[in-house]
């Protein structure tokens, strides 16, 4: 299924729609399975933090966490970064330069506590995740670069030529 179709679905299905937040800062962690985003925002959205005792409740929140992999394949539709997507998801600490203050809309899923989920733009044989808490997993559905991550893509663009 295109992207379009996917985000035409998942907004039919009660997912939220957040545009223009800009990037502030990245952490990049690596994880088990994948490399997880830290994206500090300029504006909170919804999410759920830990109040402390190991549960969860809703409250605003100004970092979202996404994967590498999810933002390369949106730099992968940009003809301005196309070209570096897949070394940035070799060397995904440059992806918080690259990022940093670049504009960014994003689709917000609700995930109940117990339900089975599939990240809706992966392939059809991912692996399922279960939540033991309610969540909200947040989709980067678009990204405009900064100029300053714009010229750092060209100086990316020399290195990669041997300049």
């Amino acid at each position: 299924m295109e992207k379009k179709d996917v985000i035409a679905q998942l907004l039919k299905q009660g997912a939220k729609q957040v545009k223009g937040l800009t990037i502030k800062n990245v952490t990049v962690t690596p994880q088990q399975e994948y490399t997880r985003l830290g994206l500090s925002l300029d504006k909170e959205v919804r999410g759920y933090r830990d109040n402390g005792n190991g549960t969860y409740e809703e409250a605003p929140v100004n970092v979202i966490f996404v994967s590498a992999f999810s933002v390369g394949s949106i730099l992968k539709d940009n003809d301005e970064a196309a070209f570096a997507a897949n070394h940035l998801m070799s060397h995904p600490d440059g992806l918080g330069i690259i990022l940093s203050r670049a504009k960014i809309d994003i689709i917000q899923e609700d995930v109940e506590a117990g339900t089975e989920y599939r990240n809706p733009f992966a392939s059809e044989d991912s692996k399922a995740t279960v939540f033991d808490h309610n969540a909200v997993i947040n989709h980067v559905v678009n990204i405009e670069l900064s100029d300053f991550g714009k010229t750092r893509l060209d100086k990316l663009a020399d290195k990669m030529m041997g300049f």
